[in-house]
């Protein structure tokens, strides 16, 4: 506190101070002793709604973020609104002491008639104020507040902070819809004393759907499903998981298990009751999982080929196939690029082909890292520990998609570890655990990355440096402008000073005590074949996210790291598992699930696979970037500049939030594939069509060959016979073929993989 401030405070308040029995010479905002341990032994019940002696940080500072005053919408945003800045949702309560007692000129805080407090007249709407009423004259929150100042405003660094917030009971089973449940929040405080603080938490629910929760803390399921009930207490939160099982007549079937996942996903359907859809036929399987893994077709000739084999193990025997061909290589390739945000406009210094050979290198390394099934430990480790020139080390362009070491750090976090910095750059993380103080501290790390002038034109050589220093630039907090020591994310002393901190910060990422990055990887690899995470969004990983499939994530890290890091090996189990066979068709028991996986749900294709399905399902040839023997959009080292796929949601890898395409339908899309002449271009010149005429004896075997060639499947009867009227009534067979490609090429059965 300023001696400004000081003096300004002794001028407004000393008559108070003559005034307050017991309390002559002493400060306000200093309290009276305490003997110590005195609420050591308060009992796990309700508070009383005003008590005899309120603090600032366990009394009132909860007021400020219940009853909304510290929302971004009020004067929780960033510089306040009506001069009158509090921390964001009382992220930092120890900060609004000031604001309170000493802003606005002394004029917030009436001590002589408490009651007559501007702070206290606009809350409670007796003076005009734009966020409306807050509480009312004489509720528990306007006396809790009144005491408070008629005991002089205490608040001392040496009252009690939160040491730790919980919600009891953190997992929950409903037993039926509208059965309530009362949550408890519980906090433990410095001095060793425990509240029973629910008055004064903030409950919300991660799933309106399915739970309700009302301002006191009860919970009552709506519907079957499940999500959390997430409690937020002095910038700390907490988290309930709660499941409502489904009601279903009749018993469970056994379900057999084809590995570990099986064993996750089905046990957790039992739980919910829930049934899970049939097993996929082998046409739907074969399209599929050659989607997923070659981002192309399977041929008319590999599927009749898969058909044809009764063998049992006929698909485990495919994936093992799929996971060794060339388009395994191009297409994992093409998602990690997406990941890394290969990107030539972030590599050069306006010199274009310096940056196209910068994106270049860096591609052909993730390409032969792929082909060479390289450990991702091993990956991940030689791209954070990139050093040298960035036009001869592809590894190295990483530190030139980001330039400062927050933002480095920020896309480490995200890519690697499955956890966003960026709201804690400013102030604390709103529903994480993230302080500012790890934020600057763990950027401090990437802080030991500089970037120096090479010998070769516009060249740009990465070094490390131990001795650089970063400087904690949140926008409040005790720390703000001191030196920020290396932290690894979540630990609390600073990391040791290694011969290279750098490779230090490696060795912590890779080691497989790390809870982050083996889970983040593995939840990454399960949102690429499911559509999302175990946990989603999967760059937003929080503990208080609820995993769809407890435990699951933690298994499958664990088979990550004990087959040491073969990406292969987590990418063969989630192909194999009966739980990616199910059928993409829902029965009555799973209809409205969207979260449990308990049956297939069909997907859009990224763009650069869907244009390459579009000219194989075509027969039309196109080349991507200055490489003629690449005829295939995924195997672009660069992202080629296309009106298709930027419609169709390529990623630019601009942003890190751009990080994965985007896959959303939409009208343009829609109008590009019905009535777009560059389609149109690819029907018309492609062989497919002159080839099946040809090759067809009779208007049925046109039907199915093109089927065949789109959907990977026979036609149905209707769907013959729809198709052969459209054949009889135009003249000309294969412009009749070429229309009826056309029209399956614009379905959604195409365009999603299902």
């Amino acid at each position: 506190m300023s001696l400004t401030r000081a003096i300004l405070a002794l001028a407004l308040l000393s008559f108070v101070l003559l005034a307050a029995a017991g309390q002559t010479g002493r400060r306000p905002g200093r309290p009276p002793a305490r003997p110590p341990g005195s609420h050591a032994n308060l009992p796990l019940t309700q508070p009383p709604a005003v008590p005899e002696k309120p603090e600032f940080l366990r009394d009132v500072s909860p007021i400020l973020d219940r009853t909304g005053c510290s929302t971004a919408e009020c004067h929780g945003k960033f510089g306040g609104r009506g001069g009158f800045q509090l921390s964001l949702l009382t992220l930092s309560p120890e900060d609004d002491y000031e604001p309170i007692i000493y802003g606005g000129r002394g004029r917030r805080i009436n001590f002589a008639i408490p009651e007559k407090s501007l702070f206290l007249l606009k809350a409670t709407g007796a003076v005009a104020h734009p966020g409306g009423q807050r509480f009312k004259t004489m509720s528990p929150e306007w006396r809790t507040i009144v005491r408070w100042l008629r005991n002089g405003a205490p608040f001392d660094d040496k009252d009690p902070r939160l040491s730790s917030f919980s919600i009891k009971p953190e997992k929950v089973t409903l037993t039926k819809a509208g059965a309530p449940i009362q949550l408890r929040a519980l906090a433990v405080y410095t001095d060793g004393s425990t509240r029973d603080v629910t008055s004064q938490t903030v409950f919300s629910s991660t799933n309106d759907a399915v739970l309700k929760v009302t301002r006191d803390g009860v919970v009552t399921g709506r519907q079957w499903g499940g999500g959390a009930v997430l409690a937020r207490y002095l910038g700390a939160i907490g988290a309930s998981f709660l499941t409502l099982p489904q009601v279903r007549k009749g018993p469970y079937p056994s379900l057999p298990a084809a590995n570990l996942i099986d064993r996750f996903v089905f046990d957790n359907l039992k739980r919910l009751n829930v049934l899970p859809s049939t097993f996929s036929t082998d046409e739907e399987y074969l399209r599929r999982v050659t989607l997923d893994t070659l981002g192309r077709l399977p041929t008319p000739a590999e599927v009749a080929s898969f058909l044809s084999d009764h063998a049992a193990d006929k698909r485990q025997k495919l994936v093992d196939a799929l996971l060794e061909k060339p388009e395994f290589v191009d297409y994992r390739t093409l998602r990690l690029c997406d990941l890394l945000r290969v990107n030539p406009r972030k590599f050069g210094n306006g010199n274009g082909a310096l940056s196209d050979r910068a994106a270049t290198l860096f591609y052909e390394w993730i390409w032969k890292s792929v082909d060479s099934n390289k450990p991702w430990d091993q990956f991940v480790r030689e791209i954070v520990t990139a050093q040298g020139s960035a036009y001869q080390n592809g590894p190295a362009n990483f530190y030139r998609v980001e330039r400062t070491a927050n933002d480095r750090m920020e896309n480490i976090g995200q890519a690697f570890l499955g956890v966003r910095m960026s709201c804690a750059r400013c102030h604390k993380h709103p529903f994480d655990r993230w302080t500012t103080d790890d934020y600057w501290n763990f950027a401090a790390l990437t802080g030991k990355v500089l970037e120096r002038r090479g010998r070769l034109l516009d060249e740009v050589v990465i070094t490390h440096a131990n001795k650089t220093e970063i400087r904690n630039q949140s926008v409040n907090g005790k720390n703000r402008g001191k030196v920020a020591p290396p932290t690894y994310l979540g630990e609390k002393e600073p990391a040791a000073e290694s011969v290279d901190m750098v490779d230090g910060l490696a060795d912590w990422m890779t080691n497989p005590k790390n809870r982050f990055f083996a889970r983040a990887t593995v939840n990454r690899l399960w949102s690429f074949y499911f559509a999302k995470g175990i946990i989603n969004p999967v760059d937003d990983m929080r503990a208080t996210t609820p995993e769809s499939v407890p435990g699951l994530l933690d298994a499958l890290a664990g088979e990550l790291a004990q087959n040491r890091y073969d990406i292969k090996h987590v990418i063969r189990l989630i192909l194999t598992s009966r739980t990616y066979q199910l059928s993409a068709v829902p029965n009555e028991s799973n209809r409205k699930d969207d979260m449990f996986f308990s049956h297939y749900v069909p997907k859009p294709m990224p763009a650069p696979a869907l244009l390459d399905m579009i000219n194989q399902a075509a027969g039309a040839a196109e080349t991507f970037g200055s490489f003629p023997e690449r005829s295939r959009a995924i195997q672009a080292s660069l992202p080629p500049s296309s009106q298709f796929l930027n419609a169709f949601g390529q990623s630019h890898r601009d942003f890190l939030a751009d990080i994965d395409p985007r896959l959303e339908p939409n009208l343009v899309q829609t109008l590009l594939m019905i009535n777009s002449p560059y389609i149109e271009g690819k029907i018309r010149s492609g062989k497919a069509t002159a080839e099946v005429v040809k090759q067809a004896q009779t208007d049925e075997d046109v039907v199915k060959t093109l089927y065949l060639r789109t959907f990977c499947r026979e036609p149905k009867q209707d769907e013959m016979a729809k198709a052969l009227g459209l054949l009889k009534s135009e003249p000309n067979r294969k412009e009749a073929a070429q229309d009826m490609l056309w029209a399956l090429l614009s379905a959604r059965e195409f365009y999603f993989n299902h």
